[in-house]
This record gives C-alpha cells, sequence and structure tokens, in this order.
C-alpha cells in the first residue's frame, strides 16, 4: 500500500508538470532561446519555488496555501509578473547568439544573466495560482503519512519532465535561425499576457466573493 502510495505520488507530480503552464513554458523558452545552462537556471528557480511548497507542507503549514486569501492575493501577483515579463518578451525579443555568448564564457555578464533568469523562474513559480492550488489541494491528501520519502518521490517526478524539455530544447536549439528565435519570444510574450489576464479576472472575482 505504501509503495502504491507513492507510484500514486509519482503518477500525480509527473502528470501535474507536463500540464502546460507559466513555468514549464518559461524553461521550454529559455532552452530554446538561450540553451541549456540558462535552461537549467530557469529550472532551479522553478525547483527552488517547490522546495518551499513542499517545506510548508513538510511543517504542517498546508492551511497557508490553501488559505483563500492567500491565494488571492498570490494570484494577483502573479497576473501582475506575467505582464511585466510579457512586456519584455514583446518588446526586446532576444537575440539568441548575443546571448548565448554572453554567458557562454565565465564573465560577470554571464552569471548576471543566470541569476536573472533564476530568479525570474523563481518569481513565476511562486506567484503561480496553479502550482499553489497542484500543492494545496492536490498534494495534501497524499502526504498523510511517510511524508519525507513522498516529498522526495514528488521532487523527482516534478523534475523529469522539466528536465525532459531542456534536453529537447537544447537538441533542436542549433536547427533554428535567429527570426525563429524573436518569435518564439514574442508567441510566449502573447501566451504570458493571456496568462496574466485569466489571472488578474480570477483574483478580482475572489475579491467581488469577499465582500
Amino acid at each position: 500500500m505504501d509503495n502504491l502510495g507513492l507510484f500514486g505520488i509519482f503518477i500525480v507530480g509527473f502528470v501535474g508538470a507536463l500540464t502546460p503552464g507559466p513555468d514549464i513554458l518559461f524553461v521550454l523558452r529559455t532552452s530554446l532561446c538561450m540553451g541549456a545552462r540558462a535552461a537549467f537556471a530557469a529550472f532551479l528557480g522553478i525547483a527552488s519555488g517547490w522546495a518551499i511548497f513542499l517545506g510548508t507542507l513538510y511543517f504542517g503549514l498546508s492551511y497557508v496555501l490553501g488559505n483563500a486569501y492567500v491565494q488571492t492575493m498570490l494570484t494577483f501577483a502573479g497576473g501582475v509578473y506575467l505582464i511585466y515579463l510579457a512586456g519584455l518578451l514583446l518588446k526586446n525579443p532576444v537575440s539568441a547568439p548575443t546571448m548565448t555568448q554572453a554567458y557562454s564564457n565565465q564573465t560577470n555578464d554571464g552569471v548576471r544573466i543566470l541569476l536573472k533568469t533564476y530568479i525570474k523562474a523563481l518569481g513565476i513559480n511562486l506567484s503561480n495560482p496553479k502550482a499553489i492550488l497542484f500543492f494545496a489541494t492536490i498534494i495534501v491528501p497524499f502526504m498523510e503519512v511517510d511524508l519525507a520519502a513522498r516529498i522526495v518521490v514528488l521532487f523527482c517526478a516534478l523534475s523529469l519532465p522539466f528536465l525532459g524539455v531542456i534536453a529537447l530544447g537544447s537538441a533542436i536549439k542549433s536547427y533554428l535561425t535567429p527570426k525563429v528565435f524573436v518569435w518564439i519570444d514574442r508567441i510566449c510574450g502573447v501566451i504570458f499576457m493571456c496568462f496574466s489576464v485569466y489571472l488578474l479576472f480570477n483574483a478580482f472575482v475572489s475579491v467581488l466573493g469577499f465582500l
């Protein structure tokens, strides 16, 4: 039964990570436009967000993630943050060869680019209502016993799709032209903008419900 529980949480985590959302889209875009190193920095940012959520569960603070007011505030913050990222992508599409050259050497510019990528990914994950609801409502029932082992299994399950996306993006990156990179950023910018509108609308509806 315990193994069945571990298997179940692995499947839930794996499928949840594969579901399209801002997290995996950002990692895919980074992998395609900037390569594996920057994409791994983005993945570490996302994974740091998971660690915070899982730490909340581990210390018995799941009620914080399930609080309607907290979810509404984070939904609003996520909408605003995605508007900011969408604006950056639409206004200044990345020049992949330039970015690759910037961090390919161990330079201060390269470190800054990787750090910015990490911080952006962390912000996306922490303000992502999908992640919040996933951990607060879907994962909590699986965490009744053997919590430490289940957290490790869940973390591995969440990581696999992201590592696969990094490998895929890095493999096909060399076949893309500079013009394609620009369009990738434009498409991602539009998708992020759609996500932000959806999040802000949900936050607005939630606020009306509190009144």
